[in-house]
């Protein structure tokens, strides 16, 4: 497997991890290292501080606040050193469409070590037909 490949199944994986209700926080903190470099990870989603543990606190708060939230990952392309994946969050009946989320992800060693959101509502019509996904 190449290693565009590569980093196109662990940026699936880790958020599937990361972003699944049904799976235990402690699960999630002991399988994320394998994809997310714990020392080197910058955030640039202007909620979170930089490094695993401000993402793993927000993981943990999802798993207080929203029960049955969870993710789906569209789609993942990659180029070089980087990866998009086209997301559709859900975080339960308070949000009954989800979010549109594409997470950028830029890969080192084959660890994640830097992060970007773009984060939109999905609307409960679009004028074009088209959905979101």
């Amino acid at each position: 497997m190449s290693s565009l490949e590569q980093n196109k199944a662990a940026t699936k994986t880790a958020l599937e991890i990361l972003f699944s209700s049904n799976i235990p926080l402690a699960d999630k903190k002991r399988d994320i290292v394998a994809y997310i470099n714990p020392k080197k990870y910058i955030q640039h989603s202007p909620g979170l501080a930089n490094g695993l543990d401000a993402l793993l606190d927000l993981v943990e708060e999802f798993d207080k606040s929203h029960p049955g939230y969870s993710v789906e990952v569209k789609r993942v392309m990659a180029e070089g050193d980087m990866t998009v994946a086209h997301c559709h969050y859900k975080f339960g009946g308070h949000d009954p469409h989800g979010k549109a989320i594409v997470e950028i992800f830029r890969f080192e060693d084959g660890l994640m070590v830097e992060h970007w959101d773009v984060i939109q509502d999905v609307p409960a019509t679009d004028k074009n037909g088209n959905g979101m996904f």
